[in-house]
């Protein structure tokens, strides 16, 4: 039932643009062409299958926050790479456009760290992760650092006080220090010599647990924290608790530096049906097949959020005003309890319990932050257009 138009391309990108639009269309759909990875391996077992419902989105016209258009306008005018949507077990609509495909992973940015988050929940419940304790418990190195002292669900729920700036286009903030440092650009004199050298010399600003700090640097502490716990690679911890369970088709990636340390803040690549059933497992609370995969209570305190009004993000905060952030999660605070994660260049995991909706949607939009407003009225109204029932036609 998936639509794909493909063009071809000769690999444009370079440590330079890969980035910057057009080229990081191509790049986003062949980051291990890119990039040093390492396999989050999917294990040997079956993948997970949906009965195919096809639904005709395309003409379907839905509300953005910019007036109206059909859903293939909005997919157009947020350069969309590849769109699965899932109600149930039902899967009611596919498409990929451009570089993109089925068999093809495609970067997920920050949805990296909701799959982080995830993983802190089967450690917690394998009694190998403490919540409570202090990063400095499990990673000695960051004693002295900005985290030493942050306990572990301040770093999940991003409360964690450091100097650190997220600007995505300003060459001196700590965001382009951290992927320079992990390979993603070109090094600088003076640069921290991978990830981990980075992290350690970040500097404290204030208590932690008093204010939300939304910060990639953050997510990278909670892996070598997770790392420390299992007494595992990060990927082989994904690989094993998440990855291998969820009925992934296909092996995820996640770009490493040059000391082989995983970029855990964004740097996950994964298909758009494995995204979707991995989407699936949280929606489910966690059941895979009737095995408790992620354990159930986590997801729920993952949907409750976390304090109120605590997201000063400068366009998520305005989009959302009852927004929280939890476990690695964003949660609107909407009237149907919506959860998301999101990565910059519009990439969305979008959950919608009351209407048992999943949809990922990855994009290569030319700006970090563009659009995030459009999607998320875009994505909202795509999942009230399929919450009526179909029915169902051949698996898949």
């Amino acid at each position: 039932m998936s639509a794909s138009m493909q063009t071809p391309l000769e690999n444009p990108a370079t440590p330079d643009n890969w980035l910057e639009p057009p080229d990081n269309h191509w790049a986003f759909n062949h980051m291990e062409r890119l990039l040093s990875t390492a396999v989050i391996p999917r294990g040997r077992a079956g993948h997970r299958r949906f009965a195919a419902a096809e639904v005709e989105l395309e003409e379907a016209v839905i509300a953005t926050g910019e007036g109206s258009s059909t859903v293939a306008e909005f997919l157009a005018r947020t350069a969309t790479d590849a769109i699965v949507v899932l109600r149930g077990e039902q899967m009611l609509f596919e498409r990929y456009y451009g570089e993109a495909a089925p068999h093809r992973r495609h970067a997920l940015m920050s949805i990296s760290k909701s799959i982080a988050g995830m993983a802190a929940g089967c450690l917690v419940a394998e009694g190998v992760l403490d919540v409570s304790a202090t990063v400095e418990t499990y990673v000695p190195e960051l004693a002295s650092s900005a985290y030493g002292t942050a306990t572990v669900r301040e770093v999940l729920d991003m409360t964690a006080a450091l100097r650190f700036s997220q600007d995505y286009d300003d060459p001196r903030s700590q965001v382009q220090t951290g992927d320079r440092a992990a390979g993603w650009r070109p090094q600088h004199d003076g640069d921290p010599a991978g990830v981990r050298a980075f992290l350690t010399g970040l500097e404290p600003d204030g208590p932690h647990g008093r204010r939300f700090q939304y910060c990639s640097a953050t997510t990278d502490v909670l892996a070598w924290v997770l790392e420390r716990a299992a007494g595992q690679p990060y990927p082989d911890v994904l690989g094993e608790r998440v990855w291998s369970r969820i009925g992934a088709e296909h092996d995820a990636v996640v770009t490493v530096d040059p000391e082989g340390a995983p970029y855990a803040c964004a740097g996950i690549s994964a298909t758009a049906r494995d995204l979707a059933r991995f989407g699936r497992c949280v929606l489910d609370g966690g059941v895979v097949d009737g095995r408790q995969v992620i354990p159930q209570e986590w997801i729920h305190a993952t949907r409750r959020g976390g304090r109120a009004a605590v997201l000063p993000d400068r366009d998520l905060g305005s989009i959302h005003p009852n927004g929280t952030y939890r476990n690695q999660w964003w949660n609107p605070g909407d009237s149907v309890g919506t959860l998301f994660g999101i990565g910059i260049f519009g990439q969305y995991l979008w959950l919608d319990p009351q209407r048992d909706v999943v949809i990922v949607k990855l994009s290569s939009l030319p700006h970090p932050r563009d659009a995030r407003a459009e999607h998320a009225a875009g994505l909202a109204m795509i999942a009230a257009a399929v919450g009526s029932g179909h029915g169902a036609r051949e698996a898949r």
